[in-house]
């Protein structure tokens, strides 16, 4: 007998090894992904604008990467006695302008440049609903606890995304040629905007990435149905019933390697699991 539909493996016309460059854009699910690569040992940028939930946020932060000059003055506020960025997550935010703007185009150069070059680019979409700051009618990236009236929630539509996303793929395609894109859908649940909520943002979600994928060097990877198909129980998520457990990213991380990996390259991902488990930079349970 069984007792759970498991998810089989992807495949894909190419393979990830250790000349591979990747670079990853999202949400909180995409920093899993970027750390299992570098848990694993590979060159990796994970998130440099921080974590990004909906597709407009993350498609901005993209042209931004390609074009650095696209951030300016009206990202940027004063709110709380700190200076903050409409295109970025609160880790960016600080009360000294000089230091806050530093570190952003910091990370934008480093950005600008792995995109450049890298081979593989991770993005992973979180939610449809997005929230435009009404004063400056622009979809921000974070809130920054900054009173909600000052907002509108949206819940934008897969023509929405895809009209800002067909452009942008060929803007990327230009800027790095030999770039290849795997477009995932975050499994958290974002229950605060209610269950149903939740459900339609998803779907939009999926049928967005099911128009992108049709683009040439566009592909998909199941971490959605890895987690509320295969695993489809609530102990493979955290306290909050919302986000995957760390044993939940670990079988994530399994299926990766066996989906873009050659044996070989599996082999040493795993010896590079191991040595840093040794020196105490991973957790026990993670790929092993």
């Amino acid at each position: 007998m069984k007792f759970r539909t498991e998810i089989p493996c992807p495949t894909y016309p190419f393979k990830i090894d250790y000349n591979s460059k990747i670079l990853l854009f999202g949400s909180c699910f995409s920093d899993h992904f970027g750390s299992i690569f570098q848990q694993q040992g590979f060159e990796t940028l994970s998130n440099p604008f921080g974590t990004l939930f909906n597709p407009i946020s993350i498609a901005n932060a993209l042209k931004m990467s390609i074009n650095t000059e696209i951030f300016n003055e009206d990202y940027i506020d004063f709110f709380n006695e700190k200076w903050i960025s409409y295109a970025h997550h609160g880790k960016f935010s600080h009360p000294d302008k000089a230091t806050f703007l530093q570190n952003i185009q910091a990370e934008l150069e480093k950005a600008h440049q792995f995109l450049k070059n890298c081979d593989y680019l991770f993005i992973t979409f979180g939610t449809a609903f997005c929230y435009e700051l009404i004063e400056r009618k622009i979809i921000v990236a974070n809130c920054h606890k900054i009173p909600a009236q000052k907002f509108e929630k949206r819940l934008f539509s897969i023509e929405d995304f895809v009209k800002i996303y067909k452009p942008l793929l060929a803007d990327i395609f230009e800027y790095n040629s030999k770039l290849k894109m795997i477009f995932t859908v975050s499994p958290v649940r974002h229950l605060g905007d209610g269950f149903h909520e939740n459900q339609l943002s998803k779907s939009i979600l999926h049928l967005t990435e099911n128009e992108l994928i049709k683009s040439k060097n566009c592909f998909y990877f199941p971490s959605y149905e890895i987690i509320q198909d295969d695993l489809r129980d609530y102990r493979f998520y955290g306290n909050d019933l919302c986000h995957p457990s760390e044993s939940a990213v670990s079988y994530i991380g399994e299926i990766l390697m066996e989906s873009f990996f050659t044996k070989e390259t599996k082999e040493k991902a795993l010896l590079a699991v191991k040595a840093n488990k040794a020196k105490g930079h991973i957790s026990h349970n993670i790929l092993l």
